[in-house]
């Protein structure tokens, strides 16, 4: 997440920090830039969008103090601090929600909870939830609660 700062210069005035261009942002070399998560939820499957729809209304639904912050690669959701941050990946079919909750406090299953403490990814969270299908979610809505109500 970029949040524009000012550094102190010599005289103490403020200085403007460079902010990255929507050119810059994201990219190395010659890597191609990802789409944005907004794109990706656009052409995104009917199915998977409907997922997604889903998810959203399960974790938007946690509270009244829910806020919602779409970054350019996920969607966050969040209290005072995300407590998940959903990714759709429409090569493969999934949504990806990570979640702030201790993957040691729950059983981790093989294709749909993964530990990602190691692993870099967007957003915040140590574990992550893959959900393919509607059982997936109902199976996922215990730790989303958890997740609002540590988080």
């Amino acid at each position: 997440q970029l949040t524009a700062t000012t550094a102190r210069s010599a005289g103490g005035a403020p200085a403007p920090l460079p902010m990255p261009t929507a050119a810059t942002a994201g990219t190395t070399g010659s890597a191609k830039k990802q789409k944005t998560v907004t794109q990706n939820l656009a052409e995104a499957p009917p199915a998977l969008r409907d997922l997604y729809h889903a998810v959203a209304d399960h974790l938007q639904a946690a509270g009244d103090d829910v806020q919602v912050k779409t970054t350019d690669l996920y969607i966050a959701f969040r209290r005072l601090k995300n407590f998940a941050c959903v990714e759709l990946r429409n090569q493969i079919g999934k949504v990806l929600v990570f979640v702030k909750v201790d993957p040691d406090a729950v059983t981790l299953e093989p294709g749909f909870t993964r530990d990602v403490r190691g692993i870099g990814h967007y957003g915040t969270g140590d574990l992550e939830i893959t959900i393919q299908s509607m059982a997936d979610l109902e199976k996922a809505k215990p730790i989303f609660d958890n997740a609002y109500q540590n988080g």
